[in-house]
């Protein structure tokens, strides 16, 4: 037989329902004891019974059992009783009860019931005389007797004097009492000190429960399901319960009701039962207890652990108990616990916090919350902290209340909760704050929509523009969030219904962001709307200049028209920071026009200017572009850390926008250009987001997978990709090169498929396209590539006037090829000119050491291996002073690269590429880089 069977009797818990877990059965002895469980409570039952073993010999007894409610006092009453009448005893039964509170003699009557008999005086009340006492003294002479009281906490005042009285008499009286209870609601001093300070010689004994062990814990686990648990949900189920009995046996009791079995698997179902048991157990509490104690219980689920509790008790309006009284009060209640653990500052359990406020009705809470959150700022508690206290608060009108508020949705968003972070902002607007206060806080609280709940966020940017006696600057600043979190239809759609209502500057703005949404008109929009007027050639407002001189870039020319109006549109000052779509579209703008210094200064300043959600939102676009940026002048670690953290802002936004194609995209080239050659195939062949291929960068992606295919010998699967990518590009009329070189990669993809003929069309159509936009790195670009298919001799003259051009430029991608293609010609054409070979070759080794596995390292060294002295020298002296890294540095800024270029270059410093200019220009006995050109150049037979 089980020695489950030994258990007491205690009802097992009632199993209902499909056993989920159910599984072989197991030893009924736990693995780490192997021996007989204790039964609850053992050591304090051992211990009574040795106190009432002397009940009725050595004169009267008293034994309290005292512990928090549900501990099992009224328990081991019961059983102490039931001992003591098998022992012969006359046992007198009471039980006080709450209710009953207000009756005079309620527990007297109870005891003195069974004695009643004609001739004595039980019910009877003599003046001056507690009514019973000689009957009970003379009945326990003739028989000892035990008075067994139970819920002492709710014992009526005559009673309790009563019981004082008794022990001013019953000296020498073979009469025993014994009293269970916890100490709330009692006055004080309670029926626990009054016993123990009776007289008269008593001999006393008070047993304190304590929460139960692991050992109890595991007994009663075993008992409720018939069979030992796992050792973490032991360990679980004592946290969970606090080692609380009543608590413990309720939650096992309705967990295994669930069907559930006491399994590590089941762990989480269990704290969330026990957190709905522990309130139940201390709403229940709560009832019987003062008024003062149950508004201190409240105020601590309101702020405990944000206020010393000498505060909470104030809050509380604490003025009829002492705080010593109180914080032993409550110590005895269920969730109430203390949070460093000295019992000094009670804490109420955060899940039980909202079960204790429920009780109070809604006037009531706003009232604590306002009150608590006065008190918390005047404590100079933490203002997120305060924040969340307001939020159960009428409007303060008090400016701290708007700053707190502001912080606590700051730090929300911080920590990536946009939903509180949107509560907060709702509720900062409740505060009815200034105009301009106003407007900001409608767009962050916007913006924290777009980011936690799109589609709430959509609907809100939609209402904010089309409503009418909107203010102006905020209807155009809410489009343009709506564009950068990506509602571009709902933003789209709704500018083009209000702009015949607006006029002056919001028209202009508002038909300028309407335009960003598809610059060249052809886009494939999938809502129709109404007919909008071009933007005028002569643009109205910033935002129409970026916009104008994004159109013309994208179209490829006007090229000074174009870098004109972007830089009167980054020249724009704004106290509330630049419109992001707008700003962007310029810095595009500059970045293919070859002004790279200008656009990556705009990005900077984009990205510090803005600041909150606003930023978040717009951090993926910026960073993006200022790779592809970084890119172009072949900064490629720089690349790739506005890359890594482009992916992580875009992860971290409520859906993916339309920018992911593009971030992509520039991802794929910087590894290729860096050799990592698996990781862009792996970038390369990771899925995007649902609804990415409608994107307008999505050509961007075809062409970086292009350049994947084509590095991986796949020319016919490149040139699928690439005259898809040109298609959605002309689709829309973008006919830049600048934008994307796709015709000569197409070039280079037919040319290697033997289609000389569509190989020599691609390439003239990119040159022609490339000279009429006119940036030298665009037709540098494409005259080389043009080189790279010809079939002709005579391709000396072009490269050189390609790498010529491109030289001018940064050292991105189209230099060190046109270096790597100028040494191949030199080597290998009539006429070509070995020294140039040797220092072109030099050159490109020093810009690709960074990278040695990226294309153009290994071909600068297949090209090396061809020379029968690979460290040729320029052939003035001169140079023979110089150190290899000042030769290097010098040789890179006479070809004209910028000291801050060089630095990325190298990998140093910009006062490490002064230093060395510096020590240049001194041994070489000149003034600076105009003569330090002249020579290089003169060096270089130009």
């Amino acid at each position: 037989m089980s020695r489950l069977n030994d258990f007491p009797s205690e009802p097992q818990a009632e199993r209902r329902g499909p056993d989920p877990d159910s599984g072989p059965d197991l030893d009924p002895t736990p693995p780490h004891a192997q021996q007989r469980p204790p039964h609850a409570r053992r050591r304090e039952r051992a211990e009574l019974a040795a106190a009432l073993d002397a009940a009725g010999a050595a004169g009267p007894l008293v034994v309290t059992v005292t512990g928090a409610p549900g501990y099992g006092q009224n328990a081991l009453v019961r059983w102490g009783a039931a001992r003591a009448e098998g022992a012969g005893l006359r046992v007198l039964r009471a039980r006080a009860a709450r209710s009953e509170r207000g009756l005079p003699f309620g527990a007297v009557a109870q005891w003195l019931g069974p004695l009643d008999a004609p001739g004595h005086d039980a019910g009877r009340t003599t003046p001056g005389r507690p009514p019973g006492l000689a009957d009970l003294l003379r009945a326990a002479h003739t028989r000892p007797t035990l008075l067994a009281l139970e819920d002492a906490q709710w014992l009526d005042e005559p009673s309790l004097h009563w019981l004082g009285a008794l022990s001013r008499r019953w000296a020498g009286a073979p009469l025993a009492v014994l009293c269970g209870g916890s100490r709330l609601g009692a006055p004080d001093p309670d029926w626990h000190d009054l016993l123990a300070a009776a007289p008269g010689a008593a001999t006393a004994h008070h047993l304190v429960l304590s929460p139960l062990g692991p050992d109890q814990v595991a007994a009663a686990v075993a008992r409720a399901f018939g069979r030992w648990g796992d050792e973490e949900f032991l360990a679980a189920a004592g946290r969970a319960t606090g080692g609380h009995p009543g608590i413990l046996d309720d939650t096992l009791r309705q967990f295994a009701w669930h069907g559930h079995r006491p399994v590590a698997a089941r762990v989480p179902e269990l704290g969330t039962l026990a957190a709905t048991v522990t309130g139940d157990h201390l709403m229940r509490a709560l009832r019987g207890l003062t008024r003062e104690v149950v508004a201190v219980v409240r105020a601590l689920a309101v702020c405990g652990g944000l206020l010393d509790f000498p505060l909470v008790c104030a809050l509380a309006g604490l003025d009829t108990i002492g705080e010593p009284r109180l914080r032993a009060v409550l110590a005895q209640l269920p969730g109430i616990g203390t949070g460093d653990g000295t019992g000094t500052e009670p804490r109420l359990a955060p899940a039980v916090r909202s079960r204790v406020l429920t009780g109070a009705s809604a006037t009531e809470r706003i009232d604590l919350h306002t009150r608590a959150a006065e008190l918390a700022y005047r404590a100079a508690v933490d203002d997120v902290a305060v924040a969340d206290l307001l939020l159960g608060t009428r409007r303060i009108g008090r400016p701290w209340a708007l700053r707190a508020l502001r912080i606590g949705a700051e730090a929300a968003a911080q920590r990536q909760d946009h939903r509180h972070a949107a509560t907060l902002l709702g509720r900062a607007l409740e505060e009815d704050p200034p105009p301009a206060e106003h407007a900001r806080l409608v767009l962050e609280l916007s913006a924290a929509h777009l980011l936690g709940e799109p589609e709430a966020g959509d609907h809100r940017l939609d209402a904010i523009v089309r409503r009418a006696g909107t203010d102006g600057a905020l209807r155009v600043r809410a489009a343009d969030l709506g564009l950068t979190g990506g509602a571009t239809a709902v933003v789209r759609r709704a500018v083009a219904d209000v702009l015949p209502g607006a006029g002056g500057p919001e028209q202009d703005d508002l038909l300028a962001l309407f335009w960003c949404t598809e610059p060249t008109g052809q886009g494939e929009i999938a809502l129709p709307v109404p007919e909008v007027p071009p933007l005028p050639p002569q643009p109205a407002s910033p935002a129409q200049a970026a916009v104008r001189a994004w159109q013309l870039a994208l179209r490829g020319h006007r090229l000074d028209q174009a870098g004109a109006l972007a830089r009167t549109a980054l020249a724009h000052e704004s106290t509330e920071g630049p419109l992001v779509q707008p700003w962007l579209a310029a810095c595009r703008t500059l970045c293919l026009a070859d002004a790279h210094d200008e656009a990556e200064a705009g990005l900077d300043r984009l990205l510090r200017e803005l600041s909150g959600n606003r930023l978040r939102l717009a951090a993926p676009h910026a960073l993006a572009l200022r790779a592809e940026l970084h890119l172009r002048r072949g900064r490629l670690e720089p690349a790739e850390r506005d890359v890594a953290e482009a992916e992580r802002a875009l992860h971290l936004l409520g859906r993916p926008v339309v920018i992911a194609p593009f971030l992509r995209a520039v991802g794929i080239l910087v590894d290729l250009e860096s050799g990592r050659r698996d990781r862009a195939r792996e970038r390369a062949a990771d899925p995007l987001p649902p609804g990415a291929e409608g994107s307008d960068h999505w050509a961007h992606l075809l062409f970086a997978r292009a350049a994947v295919a084509l590095g991986s010998g796949s020319p016919a699967e490149a040139g699928e990709l690439l005259r898809e990518s040109g298609r959605r590009l002309l689709s829309r009329h973008q006919l830049n090169p600048a934008l994307l070189p796709w015709r000569s990669l197409a070039a280079l993809a037919s040319h290697a498929l033997g289609d000389r003929a569509e190989a020599a069309r691609l390439s003239e159509q990119e040159v022609r396209l490339a000279r009429r936009w006119g940036a030298p790195t665009t037709v540098g670009w494409a005259e080389l590539s043009a080189q790279r298919v010809a079939d002709r001799p005579g391709r000396l003259a072009g490269v050189r006037s390609a790498a010529g051009a491109l030289r001018c430029r940064p050292a991105g991608p189209g230099y060190v090829r046109a270096l790597a293609e100028l040494a191949a010609v030199e080597l290998a054409e009539q006429g070509g000119d070995r020294k140039t070979a040797e220092r072109s070759l030099e050159e490109l080794s020093v810009l690709t050491a960074r990278h040695p596995a990226g294309p153009m390292a290994v071909r600068a060294r297949d090209l090396a291996g061809t020379l029968d002295d690979r460290t040729g020298r320029p052939a003035d002296p001169a140079w023979d002073s110089l150190s290899p890294t000042e030769r290097h540095t010098a040789e890179l800024a006479g070809r004209g690269h910028s000291n801050r270029d060089i630095a990325a270059m190298l990998s140093v410093s910009s006062r490490a590429v002064e230093l060395r200019l510096r020590r240049a220009y001194r041994k070489l006995g000149i003034d600076g880089r105009p003569e330090l050109r002249v020579l290089v150049r003169a060096m270089e037979g130009q």
